[in-house]
């Protein structure tokens, strides 16, 4: 169910946003265990005028190619299970050329099981759901 929301400057090819969201998904595949086909991705660019960010943070150095990434999951996983999501992301965007390491921020938001839906206004993954 991960929905990634990629926040970035615009100038970027389709195959680098794809190559972008390839490499997100990998790791959400390796880490979390999600299905492949478990893909829910929307790029959102932004005029430099529109994307602001300090130039550092926290002994970090931002280059205009920063990805702002958004990761909402269902709750339920471990702190360790997260930090390790955020290592693997990072590796996979750097490996594939795509950014500096330093240039990835990525926020993970959990939400309980009774706050989504896959369509037919069911809450497919709330256990009384499938139940009812």
């Amino acid at each position: 169910m991960p929905l990634v929301k990629v926040n970035l400057v615009k100038g970027r090819s389709a195959e680098q946003r794809a190559a972008i969201g390839d490499s997100i998904q990998a790791a959400l595949v390796s880490m979390l265990k999600v299905p492949e086909a478990d893909l829910y991705q929307l790029f959102t660019e932004f005029d430099d005028t529109n994307f602001r960010h300090t130039n550092g943070y926290l002994g970090l150095e931002y280059t205009p190619q920063l990805l702002v990434i958004e990761i909402t999951i269902l709750e339920g996983r471990d702190d360790d299970t997260k930090i390790r999501l955020l290592a693997e992301i990072n590796r996979n965007l750097v490996a594939a050329a795509l950014v500096r390491p330093d240039d990835v921020f990525i926020m993970i938001t959990e939400i309980g099981l009774a706050n989504l839906s896959f369509g037919g206004g069911l809450a497919q993954r709330f256990p009384a759901a499938s139940a009812g």
